[in-house]
């Protein structure tokens, strides 16, 4: 988990998510470092409650992870609207939302970075494999609405980046992948790196973009994906 992570390298850290009990086993692992909230990143008035309670627990933001994300598959043509709009109030306008609500935190303390998950699915499609317009269409304008921002809030030392995971094992990939956490063999012969990524190849990647290491990095989308999108 990413939140875990971040808090074991010393960040501070506010997780929010609709089901907290996991958050809360953390919190209590990670004490005053880590701050649960529980929260539908859907809904605009739990956007903002999870800005004010964090700057209230920690008294700044300086960075922004925005990974919460669902998925649907399906032929385009049997894809509801409703569906549709769904996919993209929570994978597209709420990370926007959240971003731009964290803002004028971070210019009132001279930057930082955000950071969205999008997928490869928003390189190159898995059509042919797994329908999921939805899906692509919610990721694709996530990273391009990252070079977006990148442009318009740089002047304030505020960056912005984009990761596009590969085939990871979770919760959202668990009917996909083979029973040992591998990827499926037709995703699995397309990969140089040829297993399932790990936690911590994802945790790295964030911890750079979000750290003084990259800070002349911005507006860029990043394939961690062993290699998928080279094929």
């Amino acid at each position: 988990m990413l939140a875990e992570g971040l808090a074991r390298e010393g960040a501070f850290v506010a997780i929010a998510a609709r089901r907290t009990d996991k958050l809360e086993r953390l919190a209590s692992t990670y004490g005053d470092r880590m701050l649960p909230i529980s929260a539908d990143v859907s809904i605009d008035e739990d956007r903002s409650r999870i800005i004010e309670e964090t700057v209230a627990r920690f008294g700044r933001i300086d960075g922004l992870v925005n990974n919460a994300g669902i998925e649907h598959a399906g032929p385009a043509l049997k894809e509801s609207r409703e569906t549709f709009e769904r996919l993209l109030e929570v994978n597209l306008t709420a990370p926007v939302e959240l971003a731009k609500k964290c803002v004028h935190h971070m210019k009132a303390s001279g930057g930082g970075s955000i950071v969205n998950i999008t997928s490869v699915a928003a390189v190159r499609t898995l059509g042919n494999y797994v329908p999921q317009a939805a899906y692509v269409a919610s990721k694709g304008g996530l990273a391009t609405v990252s070079r977006e921002l990148a442009v318009q809030w740089g002047r304030y030392g505020i960056r912005v980046n984009a990761l596009a995971p590969g085939f990871f094992k979770t919760e959202m990939t668990a009917d996909l992948g083979q029973a040992d956490g591998n990827p499926p063999q037709w995703l699995g012969d397309r990969l140089p790196i040829r297993r399932s990524g790990r936690a911590s190849d994802i945790l790295g990647t964030v911890q750079y973009l979000l750290s003084d290491a990259s800070s002349y990095v911005t507006g860029q989308h990043i394939p961690v994906d062993g290699g998928y999108t080279l094929t």
